[in-house]
């Protein structure tokens, strides 16, 4: 073992702590005396020299190097195809047009099992197929065309921005709107109605959905464009002289929705999807109680 380069008084090595707690209480002032005697802290530091300087650029210039190549990596797995986030919204647009290809599916074979039923009931009982109109025309059960208005609702532009703010704040059209604008074309005689081809009938909700309005229970999105038949100027004078154009006039000049109207003469609203018919009885024609009660079991049957 290499023995020490110098001891102390008391035979330990400067660096011992009870060497330097001894001299301490012995005599303060050699503390300093011992630790200038051993200059071997100072062969610790690095010399601060033109190489030094240089390797130490040199090495900060190569971490930022790689720093900068990582986050370009980072950056283009973000924005690739195969991310998980392009992923998802490729999977949600595919289970959207899934959606609309079964809808349009769906209205098909219901159509041509509404001709079937028709086609049945021309050639058994005239009378019960014209009353299967009417009922159906009543319950929206019937695609209609012909004359009338369209009402437009879109939420408002940008507001201006208040400081220390990028964008102003959007006022959105609510469910509340749609359903004024909508009771007012019913009350200035409208035929039928619907929104963004959802049509509405007596049982018709319009709801929202945190951020949504929902069409008996069909997500919506702006601008949400009102398709009433009738009278196309008796329509928009009604509404505008009751209390839905006073409304709808405080919307647009206060909050800023942009509110239009537009006529037309070869305008449609689609049919709302009717319930399946699960059970019926047939009808007693000397009975008419039996009757009346028969048709009530056969409503609360259907869906």
């Amino acid at each position: 073992m290499r023995a020490p380069r110098r001891s102390t008084p008391h035979g330990e090595t400067p660096y011992s702590p009870t060497s330097l707690l001894r001299a301490l209480t012995a005599n303060p002032y050699d503390v300093d005396t011992l630790r200038e005697e051993d200059p071997s802290w100072a062969e610790e530091t690095p010399p601060d020299n033109r190489i030094t300087r240089t390797i130490t650029v040199l090495l900060a210039l190569l971490l930022g190097f790689a720093v900068a190549v990582s986050v370009a990596d980072l950056r283009r797995d973000a924005a690739a195809d195969d991310n998980p986030r392009a992923l998802l919204e490729q999977e949600v647009l595919n289970s959207r047009e899934d959606i609309d290809a079964l809808d349009a599916r769906q209205g098909s074979l219901e159509g041509d099992i509404a001709a079937a039923q028709e086609t049945v009931l021309d050639d058994t009982d005239s009378e019960s197929a014209q009353r299967l109109r009417v009922h159906e025309v009543a319950a929206a059960g019937t695609v209609l065309s012909g004359t009338g208005v369209v009402l437009s609702l879109e939420d408002s532009v940008p507001l201006p921005a208040s400081p220390g703010v990028k964008e102003g704040t959007i006022n959105r059209v609510t469910d509340g709107d749609l359903q004024i604008a909508v009771n007012g074309l019913w009350a200035a005689g409208a035929e039928a109605v619907s929104i963004n081809g959802q049509r509405l009938s007596a049982t018709s909700a319009i709801r929202t959905a945190g951020s949504a309005v929902l069409v008996d229970f069909r997500p919506l999105s702006p601008p949400y464009e009102i398709t009433a038949l009738g009278d196309p100027e008796a329509l928009q004078a009604g509404v505008e002289a009751a209390e839905s154009g006073d409304y709808l006039s405080e919307l647009s000049t206060r909050f800023g929705i942009r509110t239009s109207w537009t006529t037309g003469t070869e305008l449609s609203v689609p049919a709302r999807a009717l319930g399946t018919l699960r059970e019926a009885s047939p009808l007693d024609p000397s009975d008419p109680a039996a009757g009346t009660a028969s048709q009530d079991d056969a409503r609360k049957d259907s869906e």
